[in-house]
């Protein structure tokens, strides 16, 4: 836990969410696919784990990374894992060095973060508040199609030529650091509201406005 007041804490792409006040959501999954999912880590581990390989357990996904698998090995490897976790009726989704084996459940990671802003502000949220998201991961475009229109949307990638939905991109976590900074400098410039968004609900729209220089992405 980072230890951050009123923060809310998101896991297995939005399937377990931690909210400030304790209480926790937990997306449905059927208790077969629980049962399948056991078995499919056991089968991930004993088959397929060799070459710098292995399976990271998180409850209601696994992940099977293979970035420390030779690169001559990765494709077969992978293509392998793929099999074997759709044939256990999993979502094979491909992730950064890794695939991910998420049971088939219509939610993912914009379903998750628009139930976390209305959960935490009301339904009209978008009307009263500035929402950054920045991600790295290709899951990750799930919010920024979500929160289209709704967001100020960043892909973490030092790839220009990579397709995304975000508005723009950021080359590094360094470079998400340096937006944080500078939205806190121009946060703590600000004079106090009289109606400030965390202690009134009904507080008008107020925010930052993006005035920065980042790289757009190319079109599609």
């Amino acid at each position: 836990m980072v230890g951050i007041e009123g923060i809310t804490y998101a896991g297995s792409h939005g399937l377990e969410i931690l909210h400030p006040d304790g209480s926790k959501f937990v997306h449905h999954i059927p208790t077969e696919m629980q049962s399948r999912l056991s078995e499919l880590l056991q089968q991930l581990q004993e088959h397929f784990c060799r070459d710098g390989a292995w399976v990271e357990n998180k409850g209601a996904v696994l992940t099977f990374h293979f970035r420390e698998t030779p690169a001559h090995l990765r494709t077969q490897l992978e293509r392998q894992a793929k099999i074997l976790i759709e044939g256990a009726g999993f979502i094979a989704a491909k992730s950064l060095c890794a695939l991910e084996a998420r049971p088939p459940v219509e939610w993912n990671k914009g379903r998750a973060s628009i139930y976390i802003l209305r959960t935490a502000f009301g339904v009209d949220w978008s009307e009263r508040i500035r929402i950054i998201y920045a991600g790295d991961d290709t899951t990750d475009e799930d919010a920024m199609v979500a929160l289209k229109g709704m967001a100020a949307t960043f892909r973490v990638i030092n790839s220009p030529i990579t397709k995304t939905s975000a508005e723009r991109r950021l080359s590094s976590t360094d470079s998400v650091l340096t937006l944080l900074k500078w939205v806190e400098r121009h946060l703590n410039g600000r004079k106090p509201q009289q109606n400030d968004t965390r202690k009134n609900s009904n507080s008008p729209k107020e925010g930052a406005q993006m005035e920065m220089s980042f790289v757009q992405p190319s079109p599609a």
